[in-house]
């Protein structure tokens, strides 16, 4: 079992090295000008690589960049293949329904009399 601090330590380095990978895909994404959704391709796919190294190497995983990753493939995808229907109303539809559904199936521990 490793230390907290050896644990900090290690996810600075991931912080840094994933900061540094993201920069230069940018970099090289916009010099080559390969296009918006390749480019959204690019950073997802770094995004939720950098979570899974975290994973394997027993750094907590950062749920916010699981979600941010999955949301730049969504958008890479959505941009590539061309999809007609917009995609930010169908993004805001979908959060509603999640917060009524987890407000649905929440285990409330208080009670009202």
């Amino acid at each position: 079992m490793t230390t907290f601090m050896e644990q900090q330590d290690r996810a600075s380095v991931f912080d840094i090295v994933g900061w540094a990978l993201f920069l230069i895909w940018v970099g090289v994404a916009w010099l080559l000008n390969i296009g918006l959704g390749y480019g959204l391709l690019g950073v997802g796919v770094l995004t939720l690589a950098m979570q899974t190294v975290r994973h394997f190497n027993s750094v907590k995983v950062e749920g916010f960049w699981v979600f941010v990753g999955f949301a730049f493939m969504v958008g890479a995808l959505w941009e590539i293949w061309s999809v007609d229907i917009p995609l930010a109303p169908i993004v805001l539809i979908a959060l509603g329904i999640g917060i009524l559904l987890s407000r649905y199936f929440r285990k409330d521990t208080t009670t009202v009399d």
